[in-house]
């Protein structure tokens, strides 16, 4: 947050009515999918701190020191180890915030030449800062259980777009949920009527991620309300050659609720390198085997292509390449689908086991079970069993796609790892290196309170 931010002084110059404001938003998504999603680090960083992948090797120039729990806090985003850390996601998630905060200011002030055009802007504004707050709270602070009242520390919630504003000290986590669930809940009643893009937030997306902040949060009774709702409106895609699984991360997606779409340039500082080309390209990341035999389990699995067996490794073959034709980096050719509705879904699936409602519990997971051809999960299946099925099933179907940690997190489990680069086999739970440290610049900056341990 402490950076000075050179394109205040030409926002201000350029934002001068609701179009240019819209053009300015335009923007904000541009700058999601290059700057925070950049080499899929916010992708790629819940799935290697825990055991969903692991480095290819020593000299990976991205969290390394992450994959092996010895981070420490840093005023730069590259550590000692010349490994890029998890700081940038700090930094680029609150200047969108920021960014956020200026179009909700511009759409009030613009709001007599277009009030539909205003709330909708302001309704996508929103839910943007709602999603980045998720992905800042998860990375840096511990879940929502981790104290009975969520009193331990989050993450300031900034509302201002003043990069000059003072900020205040981290807020509770129950706080940032509070604030998340506000702004979800504001901006879903200003979405315009119609069929939404995926492409930008929209009604659907605010709904889905409402139904994950409330199943974070442990509010299983809205989580499966709001994960039917949005699972009802736009259903999960049907498994043919033409659809699911080949489709996932192209505009034909049918379950896709929000998408990222790809930028391209001779130059990867102005191109969106998502983390499939971190996978392919780059070959950062590989794999561990304890997902690839868990995709493997069942020969009948439609989705035991998303790993490819390579020597003695297991390559992550699940994000497509090449779907937009010409661009510089084929592995990053692909559309980085943010939420969609096999998780609503799953999420249905997991509350309703945590109330008690099993046959609805069984009848989710078996939507997700039998589309990839695994056997129905028989009502002899209950209790803890049951529950630690429909995390195995979250697990399969949503790989690779930036949420393991922040789920073991929330169902205070340990990492356990069979397949292990070095010697880090295991992290019990609770511990204080399965978050991130915030940027030491802050920490000084605004005599912010550092996670315990850094």
């Amino acid at each position: 947050m402490d950076v000075t931010n050179p394109a205040t002084v030409t926002r201000e110059a350029n934002v001068y009515d609701l179009n240019t404001t819209s053009a300015y938003l335009n923007g904000v998504y541009v700058n999601i999918a290059k700057d925070l999603f950049s080499f899929g680090s916010i992708t790629a960083y819940p799935e290697i701190i825990a055991d969903n992948l692991k480095p290819s090797g020593a000299s990976v120039p991205y969290l390394f020191p992450e994959y092996s729990w010895s981070q420490l806090s840093s005023k730069n985003t590259v550590d000692a180890a010349n490994s890029e850390n998890v700081n940038k996601i700090w930094l680029n998630g609150y200047g969108i915030i920021r960014a956020c905060n200026f179009v909700l200011e511009k759409s009030e002030e613009y709001r007599s030449e277009n009030s539909q055009k205003a709330d909708n802007m302001k309704a996508q504004a929103l839910a943007i800062r709602a999603y980045i707050n998720f992905l800042l709270v998860n990375t840096f602070a511990q879940a929502y259980n981790f104290t009975t009242d969520a009193s331990h520390p989050g993450i300031p919630v900034v509302t201002s777009s003043d990069w000059a504003a003072p900020i205040s000290d981290r807020q509770t986590v129950a706080g940032v949920y509070n604030a998340m669930i506000d702004d979800l809940n504001a901006a879903i009643p200003l979405f315009q009527a119609g069929t939404p893009s995926a492409l930008t937030m929209n009604k659907n997306a605010a709904k889905a991620l409402l139904a994950r902040v409330y199943l974070f949060k442990g509010d299983y009774t809205a989580a499966k309300n709001t994960a039917r709702e949005v699972g009802a409106t736009v259903p999960i895609m049907p498994a043919s050659s033409t659809g699911y699984p080949s489709k996932l991360f192209t505009t034909t997606e049918t379950e896709a609720l929000f998408q990222l779409s790809p930028s391209n340039s001779s130059s990867t500082t102005f191109s969106s390198v998502f983390v499939g080309a971190t996978f392919v390209t780059y070959n950062y990341y590989l794999s561990t085997a304890d997902m690839a035999l868990l995709l493997k389990q069942y020969p009948s699995d439609i989705r035991a292509g998303w790993v490819t067996s390579s020597g003695t490794t297991w390559k992550v073959t699940k994000y497509p390449q090449g779907v937009i034709a010409n661009y510089t980096i084929p592995a990053a050719s692909y559309y980085q689908t943010i939420i969609r509705s096999s998780e609503m879904y799953l999420t249905a699936a997991e509350a309703y086991a945590q109330i008690s409602n099993e046959d609805s519990a069984r009848y989710y997971v078996n939507q997700i079970r039998s589309r990839a051809t695994l056997p129905a999960l028989p009502n002899t299946v209950t209790g803890a069993s049951l529950l630690d099925s429909i995390y195995t099933e979250r697990r399969r179907e949503l790989c690779f796609e930036g949420l393991r940690m922040f789920d073991l997190l929330r169902w205070k489990k340990g990492v356990s790892r069979v397949d292990v680069w070095g010697n880090n086999k295991s992290l019990p739970y609770p511990s204080n290196k399965a978050i991130a440290p915030l940027p030491q610049q802050d920490v000084e900056g605004y005599q912010l309170t550092q996670n315990l341990d850094y």
